[in-house]
């Protein structure tokens, strides 16, 4: 069953104040089709009674796919490396096996579900993502702001990210080989196996990939 909580909320258009029940915490077994909201970017739109306005309410999310061992929690624009919940690890005292990510962005909020349902490794992911950006500005001249894994796929030998280049954050589709992500996946099996070890939600994202690749070089 979802949770939830009362917020106030204010029509930027009209002005009008309403009390809504916003889902804090919901579990994909008992509410799947929060799912398909998250995807379609629809789960955190907000309708005014009064003026009919959409807008787009941001506000934290914990997302669990329990059956697939994996939890996300969303908290806008999120810097911390780690996020503790003590209250969650003592009530779910097997949460040990689950992988857990906290994320600033929905972008990333739904790249984590999708690489999670496929038994992707998230940390490799980010170390292929960091190693295409690399490449990608220097071929460019443009800065690299962000960028999203939008497909992993074996059997087609590729790996596909959507990047947002330069001033006006330009979208930007670049496919590469799936070695890159072999590649990345024997580093993390390697050097970073630990990491999961580690309790809380991580925020695994270009950061962690930098510390992480700069280490990585160090051990060589």
């Amino acid at each position: 069953m979802a949770e939830k909580a009362e917020k106030i909320v204010t029509c930027p258009k009209c002005g009008e104040r309403s009390t809504v029940n916003i889902i804090v915490s919901v579990n994909t077994k008992s509410d799947p089709w929060v799912r398909k909201k998250i995807m379609d970017e629809s789960f955190f739109l907000w309708k005014c009674k009064k003026c009919g306005r959409n807008t787009k309410m941001l506000h934290p999310l914990l997302y669990s796919d329990i059956e697939r061992q994996f939890m996300v929690y969303y908290i806008p624009k999120v810097s911390r490396s780690q996020i503790f919940d003590d209250n969650l690890e003592s009530e779910f005292s097997d949460l040990s096996d689950v992988r857990k990510r906290v994320v600033g962005s929905i972008n990333a909020m739904k790249e984590k579900i999708v690489l999670f349902e496929n038994e992707s490794n998230d940390l490799a992911v980010e170390l292929s993502k960091l190693a295409v950006s690399e490449v990608l500005a220097k071929s460019t001249g443009q800065t690299v702001y962000d960028g999203y894994c939008t497909e992993l796929s074996k059997a087609q030998n590729r790996i596909t990210f959507q990047f947002f280049l330069g001033a006006n954050h330009r979208s930007y589709i670049h496919t590469t080989r799936y070695d890159v992500y072999n590649r990345s996946l024997s580093i993390v099996k390697e050097f970073y196996k630990d990491v999961e070890k580690k309790k809380g939600f991580l925020n695994i994202d270009r950061n962690w990939a930098t510390e992480a690749l700069r280490r990585y070089k160090g051990y060589q």
